[in-house]
């Protein structure tokens, strides 16, 4: 590397995870959207409306043949952030809305210049590093008026020869092999500007797709981290990730419980099974980081019906929303992002998974239910003749919640409880003669801490094939 990075692993601390997340966080974060590149004035709007949606982070692109000359200059120095051949305009741009809007930026590094590409990889490692360095140095937080970037996804879905190409050369899968170097270039880049900056790994595709070229995840996971397949996998070679945080995409073609049809892919009910690959990887040391490695998901949604005829009827989506976050926490995953704020455009845009109706302009959008339940999340499960109970209040904050029964009476308090200091609250109960009707959670208080969750049937919906994406 010209900036002088060690590629050595030896230095750096091989952490084993810890034991299932049962009371760990539960932050929530929104990808980024078109409104997000339109006039401040449009953008901010739609920023208040992620906050105010309990997210805590946005899912940033830093596109890199954006910030760089389309041409390479020859007394290029890529180390330096200050190279005049740098353009940070627009990256900064975005950085300064997510600031002013309270929201920590998730940075996606991807989309190479075409002089860093290489006809065997993706880009070159060493122009890459060179370039994340940079950007690392210039959002370190040092410099007055700048804002800082501490997480760092390296690529979208490497799994998918759309955007990572290529997957084979000669029949042999290589893709992972290529991705590993980008990954650990990438890590001593920002770890070495910071030593709490994080590096996020994976970010895949959840299904196998020939014609898209994309490879299972698991499959892919496997290779990169050098491990065998089976319920107990093993190391495979001597190679070895630095990565802070691993992520999946993990769309579902059913409910919350629903696994992949393919068995190397992988939904929202073989999660469990990617967090078995991952904490054996890390107990193999063949994940190399010096922080506690975390687990989540940087893309995720279903599409509803209005306005996609062919989506999920939007209140059976609105639940399976709160289910799917509770699904999520339970796997360990501590960081959920939902794809869309608002519907994009129909029917010239299929994808429909807007936590907004969308309206002729922003000001006339229109809620879904979905909102409230990203942003309160609670679930009432029969389970073996009890109720698993369990929520997480609007941004996760701590507080005392009341959780309400239906009656013809109205809404009467049947349980009260303190969250956990991420504002999560859990409880399993006796069903008694509480096992049909509804259950909410509503926070105690008045003001604009209060809030109430939708309302939580007893009786479960049957699971059902839908196509997420409509």
């Amino acid at each position: 590397m010209r900036h002088g990075l060690a590629l050595a692993t030896s230095a750096v601390a091989a952490l084993v995870l810890a034991a299932p997340l049962a009371a760990g966080p539960l932050q929530t974060a929104v990808a980024e959207h078109d409104e997000f590149v339109s006039t401040d004035g449009v953008a901010n709007v739609a920023l208040r409306r992620i906050r105010d949606a309990g997210a805590t982070a946005f899912r940033v692109n830093l596109k890199w043949y954006e910030a760089v000359p389309e041409a390479r200059p020859t007394d290029f120095h890529p180390g330096n952030p200050d190279d005049p051949a740098y353009d940070w305009t627009i990256f900064d741009r975005k950085l300064e809305l997510l600031a002013a809007n309270g929201l920590q930026p998730i940075a996606i590094v991807k989309d190479p210049p075409d002089w860093a590409k290489r006809a065997a990889t993706p880009a070159d490692v060493q122009e890459f590093g060179d370039f994340v360095h940079a950007a690392a140095l210039r959002y370190s937080g040092r410099s007055p008026g700048i804002p800082r970037v501490r997480f760092w996804q390296v690529w979208i879905e490497p799994n998918v020869g759309k955007f990572f190409a290529p997957q084979f050369v000669n029949g042999r899968l290589i893709a992972p092999a290529l991705y590993r170097r980008l990954v650990n270039a990438a890590a001593d880049a920002v770890h070495s500007v910071h030593p709490d900056n994080a590096v996020i790994a994976g970010g895949f595709s959840p299904f196998t797709n020939e014609a898209a070229r994309a490879i299972a995840p698991l499959r892919f996971m496997r290779d990169l981290l050098c491990m065998s397949k089976g319920p107990n996998p093993k190391p495979t070679c001597g190679e070895r990730t630095k990565l802070d945080i691993w992520s999946h995409h993990p769309y579902t073609s059913g409910g919350p419980t629903h696994s992949a049809n393919l068995p190397d892919d992988v939904s929202l009910g073989d999660l469990p099974e990617m967090r078995r690959l991952l904490e054996a990887a890390v107990k193999a040391h063949h994940v190399v980081s010096s922080q506690h490695v975390r687990f989540w998901v940087t893309e995720f949604s279903w599409d509803t019906k209005p306005p996609d005829p062919r989506g999920l009827p939007v209140l059976l989506q609105a639940r399976w929303t709160s289910e799917a976050l509770y699904r999520m926490w339970k796997a360990g995953i501590s960081l959920v992002t939902w794809l869309q704020l608002r519907d994009a455009p129909y029917p010239g845009n299929s994808v429909q998974s807007g936590l907004y109706y969308r309206g002729a302009t922003l000001q006339a959008d229109r809620r879904k239910p979905t909102l409230n339940a990203f942003r309160f999340p609670f679930v009432a499960l029969g389970e073996s003749g009890s109720i698993l109970v369990w929520g997480r209040t609007p941004a996760g904050r701590p507080a005392r919640v009341v959780v309400e029964r239906s009656s013809a009476r109205g809404w009467r308090p049947f349980l009260t409880m303190r969250t956990d200091r991420y504002g999560i609250f859990t409880r399993r109960i006796a069903a008694g003669e509480t096992s049909r009707g509804y259950l909410r959670a509503r926070v105690a208080g008045a003001g604009e801490a209060a809030a109430t969750s939708r309302p939580f049937s007893l009786v479960r919906p049957p699971d059902r094939f839908v196509s997420p994406f409509g």
